[in-house]
């Protein structure tokens, strides 16, 4: 007869360190591998906060890489596809760089033609954090710090910015944002890994499976901002309410898919705490989405306090950068799942007010806490 009782070991969540080479500063980058007894790996430098590599198993117990990559840290600085990365300051474009806070009008640094973007050049996906650790018995943590200088890309107030990492033994990634400051600013945060569940270099994503819990979108302008305007998904080619098939879903002839080349929307999303996979919620974490490979059987499910998500296609991957195992990522070879917080992103606009304020004020710091499980169907 066998022994089928668990012990510690089985439930420990390990947490290694390693370099992952220097910057072209010639400082010292490094790469924290968390990893569980169920199969499951994620690394992460303090290099951006950048997610570099999870490692899953598919239905018949054989694991890959499921992230889009780089092997070095130099391609890392070289990339702008944001890949794995934390984005901030404020994640998404903000239309001539111009910022209301607080009634009064501050002119960011533009990045992008006629907007700054996800944050402005060298932004948090840019900077080398922090990092410290802590193992315990079902779980570790990879704690991350970023004090963000006043005026840096013309953003008031100096920011402290927490990014916390936590790996738990039911192959749940929990990802915790933390932001304090001392004078009133923007922030808005979110986690940018391009995902592929058959594998990051097995090519295009259209055969994946998509669920959001959101019953609305915002259209966009020709220039890719919020139009004001918030539309019903129901007859829509972005109506994801139940799981379906991109590829099925994707009409190449309607004016938003051609916009964005692809997927690139806010969905506003359903605060439902019940309506995840099986029923399921994660900390009492709102289910906002899931993905779900048919073939190798991979499911991601994830839950987020924050209001809005954008689906993002990887419409801009065009194979400039070479990733990991010396793989070229095109078209629609990565999507993301982007909680964040919808806003008229030209910030400027009479159009709307933000359905929740990204304003940042002294003594209220900002929270968010978000959760990816990995599992298969």
């Amino acid at each position: 007869m066998h022994n089928t009782s668990r012990t510690a070991a089985d439930d420990l969540v390990s947490i290694q360190k390693e370099s992952f080479g220097k910057l072209s500063t010639g400082e010292q980058a490094d790469l924290f591998t968390l990893k569980t007894t169920h199969g499951l790996s994620v690394k992460i430098t303090n290099y951006g906060g950048i997610i570099t590599a999870i490692h899953m198993p598919d239905s018949k117990g054989n694991i890959c890489d499921v992230v889009l990559g780089y092997d070095n840290i130099k391609s890392y600085e070289e990339d702008t596809y944001y890949l794995g990365a934390i984005v901030g300051r404020y994640a998404g474009r903000i239309k001539d760089g111009i910022a209301q806070i607080n009634n009064k009008e501050i002119q960011l640094t533009l990045n992008a033609d006629d907007s700054q973007l996800h944050g402005g050049s060298n932004g948090l996906n840019k900077q080398l954090w922090q990092a410290s650790t802590k193992q315990y018995s079902n779980k570790a943590t990879l704690t991350l710090l970023h004090v963000c200088p006043d005026g840096y890309n013309g953003f008031p107030g100096n920011v402290t910015f927490i990014v916390k990492y936590t790996l738990n033994n039911k192959n749940q990634l929990t990802v915790e944002y933390h932001a304090d400051t001392d004078k009133p600013t923007i922030v808005n945060l979110t986690q940018h890994s391009y995902f592929n569940l058959a594998g990051h270099n097995t090519g295009s994503i259209l055969g994946h499976q998509v669920q959001l819990n959101a019953s609305q979108f915002l259209p966009m302008t020709k220039q890719a901002y919020p139009t004001g305007e918030i539309t019903d998904v129901a007859c829509t080619p972005h109506d994801f309410t139940t799981l379906c098939s991109l590829e099925k879903n994707l009409d190449s002839e309607n004016e938003q898919i051609k916009i964005g080349k692809g997927y690139d929307n806010y969905w506003l999303l359903n605060q439902d705490k019940d309506e995840g996979p099986e029923n399921e919620s994660a900390d009492n974490i709102p289910f906002i989405a899931q993905v779900v490979e048919p073939n190798s059987g991979r499911r991601l499910s994830v839950f987020s306090d924050q209001p809005s998500v954008i689906l993002y296609t990887g419409n801009y991957l065009d194979s400039s950068h070479i990733g990991k195992n010396n793989t070229a990522y095109q078209y629609q070879h990565g999507l993301c799942i982007e909680p964040q917080r919808a806003f008229d992103q030209s910030l400027g606009s009479k159009a709307y007010q933000p359905f929740q304020s990204t304003t940042l004020l002294p003594n209220a710091p900002f929270y968010s806490k978000n959760i990816y499980a990995f599992d298969c169907v």
